[in-house]
């Protein structure tokens, strides 16, 4: 039974005693790779142990694939015009030299795997998913098939989540070895959200980039690599900066395609400001977004109602014992904005841009590569149920308008009071 295998996850002390104080996620916040940050493949994650007298009875979840490559080579082409033109009037620095060789050597390995589609590291990282997920419920999951409930995988129509789910559907299969799931369904009503920026959010998008912190950071890169005097020819310096930092995001999630990496071109310092940048996009478009406005995260509410009626059903009956929906951090940073995850979802008051200074929000956390949002829910043998949420593999107390019946869970009709 599952409180059997409850009672052996409550020996392991120093995992559960601590279910709320680490990410399972590796902190890789020195790098600076903004929502290109790579999951990594944690040999655990935690979870939470519930009342006595509950038994989990059903799982959802929705996440983003795993590492890709460059969806678009537009920046890439960019990045290479800039680098020719300064090759052609001789103004390459030494380090600047080595820069379209290496776009170019990058774009082998891209072209090979294909633009936009799952690297050798992305499948990797939903196969570790699927892995802990089954080693913490294969119980319940064998159970499941055995009682013929079926265990559901939804996707967007996009090649990468259906490999990213395919690859979490066998880690399943073979740490659950009774189960069988069936194959990726699309759910693009649901799972796709559009850029929601407002007027303001773009004109605190454009403030940002025009922050003189940010000016001097692409000036400091470019002339890296190339001479200043043709650095001060170029149109839009930062957006000439960003194009390379982009690379340098890219890279690491194709450390086992490619020896290229960009780690060259780009100081630390340097990729500090340009993340802080990149975020800033980002988060008023699928993010918090501006005080008063909800339109950068409102396309989430389809895929919330859908988790509450998916709930519902399970509850009142249903045979589907699991949901995994695998999308994009368009679709993980509205949902854990309208969610009110921690730190996902302090909005930046109009007039006050974002800035790393001020708020929490943080793309590689609400929509680096392979998050996810997971709710389980248990149920007593008189019907009632709690939930409990993890954020990448962490238990997270949701805002303090969510009121809880225990620490860390809560009852599905204060879930649809509090976030609907």
């Amino acid at each position: 039974m599952f409180d059997t295998f409850i009672a052996m996850l409550m020996s392991l002390a120093a995992v559960l005693s601590g279910a709320g104080s680490t990410a399972a996620v590796p902190d890789q916040a020195d790098r600076h790779y903004a929502n290109q940050t790579p999951y990594g493949d944690p040999a655990s994650s935690r979870v939470r142990t519930p009342p006595a007298g509950y038994e989990l009875t059903f799982i959802e979840t929705v996440g983003r694939h795993g590492a890709r490559t460059l969806t678009s080579s537009a920046g890439e082409r960019r990045a290479l015009d800039v680098w020719e033109a300064a090759r052609r009037s001789g103004d390459l620095t030494d380090l600047g030299a080595g820069f379209g060789p290496d776009v170019r050597e990058f774009q082998r390995s891209e072209r090979t795997i294909g633009y936009g589609s799952l690297t050798s590291v992305g499948v990797q990282e939903w196969e570790g998913i699927g892995r802990r997920t089954a080693e913490l419920y294969g119980d319940f999951l064998d159970r499941s098939s055995v009682d013929g409930d079926s265990v559901q995988l939804r996707t967007t129509p996009v090649q990468r989540t259906i490999d990213s789910a395919q690859a979490m559907g066998t880690a399943l299969e073979k740490g659950a070895p009774g189960l069988d799931v069936r194959p990726p369904e699309s759910d693009a009503a649901r799972l796709l959200i559009t850029n929601g920026v407002t007027t303001a959010g773009s004109r605190a998008i454009a403030d940002v980039l025009a922050r003189p912190r940010i000016a001097a950071t692409a000036q400091h890169l470019l002339q890296r690599m190339y001479a200043p005097d043709y650095v001060a020819t170029l149109d839009d310096p930062v957006e000439a900066a960003l194009d390379v930092y982009l690379l340098y995001c890219t890279a690491p999630g194709m450390v086992e395609d490619t020896d290229v990496t960009f780690a060259d071109y780009v100081a630390p310092a340097d990729a500090a400001v340009l993340e802080e940048a990149s975020d800033a996009r980002i988060f008023y478009s699928y993010g918090p977004g501006v005080a008063g406005q909800d339109s950068s995260y409102a396309g989430a509410r389809p895929l919330l109602a859908d988790f509450l009626d998916a709930l519902d059903d399970r509850l009142a009956g249903g045979s589907t014992a699991a949901v995994f929906r695998l999308a994009h951090g368009e679709t993980t940073m509205p949902f854990a904005a309208l969610m009110r995850l921690p730190g996902s979802d302090e909005q930046a008051p109009a007039g006050t841009p974002f800035s790393y200074a001020t708020n929490p929000w943080r793309g590689r956390i609400a929509g680096g590569l392979a998050t996810n949002i997971e709710w389980t829910v248990f149920r007593s043998r008189s019907g009632q149920a709690l939930v409990t949420v993890r954020h990448n593999e962490k238990p997270v107390r949701l805002a303090d308008r969510c009121r809880e019946s225990v620490p860390y869970f809560y009852r599905p009709a204060e879930l649809r009071r509090c976030l609907g």
